[in-house]
């Protein structure tokens, strides 16, 4: 399946009420992601055609390439190069989840992506690695989990709309990993308090990491 048949596809399956223009570069045709998932199944991966579909000018392209990623092709300078290139949530997380995570990169690009100075969406896919990590990682101890808990005690209620999501569930999947973690992830979310990241005109919710990190799901699962 080439590029083109595949942008096919996603204007085939556009829902014309919400598509539009993205930041004033990229196209989006507003197709849901199981149907992204669905075209990707049926793509196969492919490592030059995840570069032409990165490029497509297609926000859904890039959505889909990093479903059909070849993670062994990925270089550490196209992750650099690819990460300033992302400004929706929704790439951040696709692209730390199912390209970044599956690279030996994964440690080197949480910690540089996530350091203070970098740009907002750089830091958004750090914090989304640092997930990664916290659900991924069996070789990482509690220290290195614990300092970045202290970072995002410090600057959450201070930092840009989608670092502070970032930090958020970055907060939630560190609390998740062990009961020690769980414990000191608890009292920076109670010391941290309410926080609101804005989604603009929809109906989505900040999510509450200490309602979730206190609940008996997460609590017996630990």
């Amino acid at each position: 399946m080439t590029t083109k048949d595949i942008i096919n596809q996603v204007i085939e399956l556009s829902n014309p009420k919400y598509a539009g223009t993205l930041n004033g570069t990229d196209k989006v045709y507003a197709v849901g992601l199981m149907k992204l998932r669905a075209i990707a199944r049926a793509a196969k991966r492919d490592h030059e055609r995840a570069l032409e579909l990165w490029h497509s000018g297609v926000h859904e392209g890039k959505l889909l390439a990093t479903l059909t990623e070849e993670s062994k092709k990925v270089t550490s300078a196209q992750l650099d190069k690819q990460v300033r290139e992302i400004h929706t949530f929704d790439l951040a997380d696709y692209f730390a989840k199912n390209v970044v995570a599956k690279t030996p990169f994964l440690l080197e690009k949480a910690n540089e992506w996530t350091a203070q100075g970098q740009p907002e969406f750089v830091r958004r896919v750090g914090y989304a690695c640092v997930c990664a990590l916290a659900k991924g990682s069996k070789t990482l101890d509690n220290n290195y989990f614990v300092k970045h808990l202290t970072i995002i005690e410090l600057e959450i209620k201070k930092a840009s709309n989608w670092v502070k999501e970032g930090q958020n569930y970055a907060l939630i999947a560190i609390g998740c990993r062990n009961q020690a973690l769980n414990t000191k992830a608890l009292k920076v979310a109670d010391t941290i308090g309410e926080i609101t990241v804005s989604y603009g005109d929809t109906s989505c919710k900040t999510t509450d990491a200490f309602k979730i990190l206190s609940s008996k799901k997460i609590q017996q699962k630990l």
